[in-house]
């Protein structure tokens, strides 16, 4: 028998205000590079810059949590393809998980010593949840935006330190 407690959850990042402009910059080197390439043979350069620019910077970021047993991985998703490890979280030494509209970290506003790291889609009606963490790099809160299902295993699996208001409901 397999006792293994799994979730896992897709959480996609709100686009930033910069991209229009960006897609417009990209289509403008575009078409510089392709006249600079029929005048002079430089335009080429221009033209590779302009793909490379178009490669790594419309990468899409997405979060993905995932949830095994007593670890919370969090992993950033690079153009659907890519997957790289922000951070993994061992369940058993955090310190507590709430919802950040409650009062349970009202302590880091103004407070430097406590970094705050968004884990979250950066809307401003998510439903967002706060892990206090201590490490040899100092306290963190890491601000996640996990479902139902990812709350009740990762409460399941540490009930005195997760802590999920009743009256708090997530769109999901």
């Amino acid at each position: 028998m397999n006792n293994d407690i799994y979730a896992e959850w897709l959480v996609k990042r709100k686009k930033s205000p910069l991209t229009v402009p960006f897609y417009i910059g990209i289509v403008l080197l575009f078409l510089i590079g392709f006249y600079v390439s029929v005048i002079s043979p430089f335009g080429f350069v221009a033209l590779l810059a302009a793909a490379a620019a178009a490669y790594f910077g419309s990468a899409r970021l997405h979060v993905e949590y995932v949830f095994v047993t007593n670890e919370l991985a969090i992993d950033r998703i690079l153009s659907q393809r890519t997957r790289k490890r922000m951070k993994k979280l061992d369940i058993q030494k955090i310190e507590k998980m709430a919802s950040m509209k409650s009062h349970e970290f009202d302590y880091i506003k103004g407070n430097n010593q406590v970094k705050v790291v968004d884990f979250s889609s950066g809307k401003a009606d998510a439903n967002t949840y706060g892990i206090a963490y201590s490490d040899e790099n100092g306290k963190f809160v890491y601000v996640i935006e996990p479902n139902d299902n990812l709350l009740k295993c990762m409460k399941s699996a540490a009930p005195r330190k997760v802590i999920i208001e009743q009256n708090i409901t997530a769109k999901n």
